[in-house]
């Protein structure tokens, strides 16, 4: 997301992108086959008011929504810069609501993510935590409501009231950063370190330690019940995990080595990192799939040539079946 490309004038990094021709057909191919996973998606949760219900699945349709109004949002503006060259309208007001628009539903994201890899821990090994309805408000509920509505607020803030002025050169192709990030050297690191590596290393921390737990519990135990029933929950958590690094991991790491004192560190491969972190949104959707229960049954009735063939009592005569079976 462009939010990792957040840096202040310390840290300055000139990426070499590679050619729009490319980022724009791979990210239009990735957008046009995510469609129909969204939608059939959307359609399923619809239907099925028992898997919108399960705790397990809250933080996961959380997640499939924020990334599937960030695909219909700010993926096309991409596409769309991708294709012409610049950012059209080109205006201050236009930037501004791109910048909020990325900004927030990736950091929605990325504490969705890092809540889910550490409640994963409770849902599987301490289910009893949310016995109580009580429980569920103060365990799952409220971390779930300060995942969405702590970004909105604080880019809110700091985004459309900041006392700074943004500008706009028509001369540049692409939106200046906000300008709370050119003006404040603290709000710079801010966003840096507490929005960005540490809740990275969260979610490495958290998955890591599921796997091992996961092993352990079944080596131990030899519980098999208990690891198929959860097994699906456990699997999708990992992917989308995996997803997220493999696509903004890169990211990091460039920060990291530039906050300790490399100012050219990972400046050629920034450029290439930055479509990749793209193509997260529409590849969540995916992801997302793995955890649903009887994925397989559910996609046949899609296909309109496929026929399931009933097996059923023969409506012959007893004559004719005890004569066929001496034949």
């Amino acid at each position: 997301m462009s939010f990792l490309n957040e840096i202040n004038t310390t840290f300055i990094v000139r990426p070499l992108y590679p050619p729009r021709p490319i980022q724009f057909s791979i990210l239009l191919f990735i957008m046009i086959i995510s469609i129909p996973c969204f939608i059939f998606l959307f359609y399923h949760f619809l239907r099925n008011r028992t898997l919108c219900s399960a705790l397990h699945n809250h933080v996961i349709i959380l997640l499939f929504i924020s990334n599937a109004i960030q695909t219909v949002t700010d993926v096309p503006v991409l596409l769309s810069y991708y294709y012409t060259g610049i950012f059209w309208p080109p205006t201050v007001q236009f930037c501004i609501f791109h910048f909020f628009i990325d900004y927030d539903l990736f950091k929605t994201c990325f504490l969705l993510l890092t809540w889910a890899s550490f409640e994963r821990h409770i849902l599987i090994f301490h289910p009893n935590c949310h016995s109580t309805y009580f429980k569920r408000l103060i365990r799952h509920y409220i971390p779930l409501g300060f995942c969405c509505i702590y970004p909105l607020l604080y880019y809110v803030i700091f985004m459309l009231l900041y006392p700074c002025k943004n500008s706009y050169n028509m001369s540049t192709e692409n939106c200046p950063l906000p300008c709370y990030l050119l003006v404040s050297h603290f709000m710079a690191l801010y966003e840096q370190i507490v929005h960005g590596i540490a809740l990275m290393f969260l979610i490495l921390f958290f998955n890591l330690a599921l796997i091992i737990r996961v092993l352990r519990q079944k080596r131990r135990m030899g519980r098999q019940l208990t690891w198929t029933k959860n097994r699906k929950m456990t699997v999708q958590l990992l992917s989308i995990s995996f997803l997220f690094i493999i696509t903004n991991g890169g990211y990091f790491i460039i920060q990291i080595g530039q906050l300790l004192g490399y100012e050219n560190f990972g400046e050629s491969a920034a450029g290439w990192l930055y479509p990749l972190s793209m193509c997260m949104p529409p590849l969540v959707s995916y992801m997302c799939l793995n955890g649903l229960q009887n994925l397989k049954q559910k996609l046949r009735r899609l296909i309109p040539f496929q026929r399931n063939i009933a097996v059923g009592p023969s409506n012959l005569p007893a004559a004719q079946i005890i004569r066929y079976g001496n034949t």
